[in-house]
């Protein structure tokens, strides 16, 4: 059995519950000859009065298997300072039975974290990743600062997220205002509040555009702002999605925009990616590795508004544009980032770590590339 932890289980409303619920549910219809138990090690509503308890109860809980011999491997996705204190727990505990462990890097300030750790911290850290049998993270940034941080790590692997997507892009009516969309939590790292600016300015006031805020957090924050900003009649919030609720959104919208300051890969890029949107995003993390400038989006730097409300003129300006950048991101997402290409990789990572793994793979759904046309 592998026991696959990660806080909120596949309810957790971030991009790591999105992408562990993407992948194990795909396992579990293509896959069915891999056995695997998804345990919540931090509850699924994200309260943190409640994550003792549920964490007291996932270690109790692989306890048993690690001590009875079910656990073939244990895959733990973790982000970054709590996070890395409370996997790390696991990880010396599946060490001292002897249970591999593949570590899946998400967090996008864990090098942060690391570098302002106190020595003590730091070398715990590093004990941790030697003691895993490989480490997975989402992108090119992350595999180098792994490798060159942590040289005695055994394996590193770059495993990009994934997403399902539709057969073909959905067809946008093209009259009325560009709709423009932002996926994710409403917080400061992720530049909402450039974003607004960027759309009150001269730039971009007095184009045609929508713009829809989806996500959980501050929202009370943004609402003041986009108010006082006079965009308030032009900005809508629908708050948290589930995955349906964003399928909705991502069909209706003709861009995405993503202005974080700091990510690892984004889920809602991806998302946006498998829809056929125009993209417009920061190149922090491994976002680079999914949006080429020009090809299959626009980037543009951090924190920077003019630039920001300068790419979203273009966009709202141009449907010859959009239709080009989309056709683009969409066909990237078809070689790299679909869920089937995920579940042979992910498949792979568990023949070669787990202990007793099949000797004979049943064969997995065809994963030859679809089409990127409308229609």
């Amino acid at each position: 059995m592998i026991y696959i932890v990660s806080p909120g289980g596949t309810l957790e409303k971030g991009g790591m519950g999105r992408i562990v619920d993407n992948f194990t549910t795909d396992l579990r219809e293509n896959r069915p000859d891999v056995k695997f138990e998804v345990i919540d090690s931090y509850g699924p509503d994200a309260k943190f009065h409640l994550m003792p308890f549920y964490f007291a109860a996932a270690l109790l809980r692989l306890l048993g298997c690690f001590a009875t011999g079910k656990a073939q491997l244990v895959h733990i996705h973790m982000a970054e300072y709590g996070s890395v204190l409370r996997k790390g727990m696991i990880v010396a505990m599946a060490s001292l039975f002897r249970v591999p462990v593949v570590l899946h890097l998400h967090g996008g300030r864990f090098p942060k974290h690391y570098e302002d750790a106190k020595p003590l911290s730091r070398w715990a850290i590093r004990h941790m990743m030697e003691m895993t049998s490989e480490v997975v993270v989402l992108g090119e940034y992350w595999r180098n600062w792994v490798v060159t941080t942590f040289p005695a790590v055994r394996r590193v692997t770059l495993l990009h997220n994934a997403v399902p997507g539709p057969e073909t892009i959905p067809e946008r009516a093209e009259d009325g205002p560009v709709r423009l969309l932002f996926l994710g939590r409403l917080i400061k790292l992720k530049g909402i509040d450039v974003l607004l600016d960027a759309l009150a300015s001269e730039a971009c006031r007095s184009r045609s555009w929508q713009l829809t805020i989806a996500g959980d957090g501050d929202l009370e924050t943004y609402r003041a702002q986009a108010k006082a900003l006079g965009l308030d009649e032009r900005v809508r919030f629908t708050g948290w999605l589930d995955q349906t609720g964003c399928r909705k959104e991502l069909v209706q919208a003709h861009v995405l925009v993503q202005p974080s300051m700091f990510e690892g890969l984004p889920m809602s890029v991806l998302e946006a990616m498998a829809n056929g949107l125009t993209i417009v995003a920061t190149p922090v993390g491994s976002v680079g590795d999914a949006i080429a400038d020009e090809e299959t989006g626009l980037l543009v730097p951090p924190g920077d508004r003019t630039a920001l409300a300068e790419a979203l003129a273009r966009v709202i300006d141009d449907a010859e544009l959009r239709r080009r950048l989309g056709q683009g991101a969409r066909r990237r997402f078809e070689r790299q980032f679909d869920i089937a290409v995920y579940r042979e990789r992910i498949v792979e990572i568990y023949r070669r770590n787990a202990r007793g793994w099949m000797s004979e793979p049943a064969p997995a759904a065809s994963i030859g590339p679809r089409r990127a046309r409308s229609g």
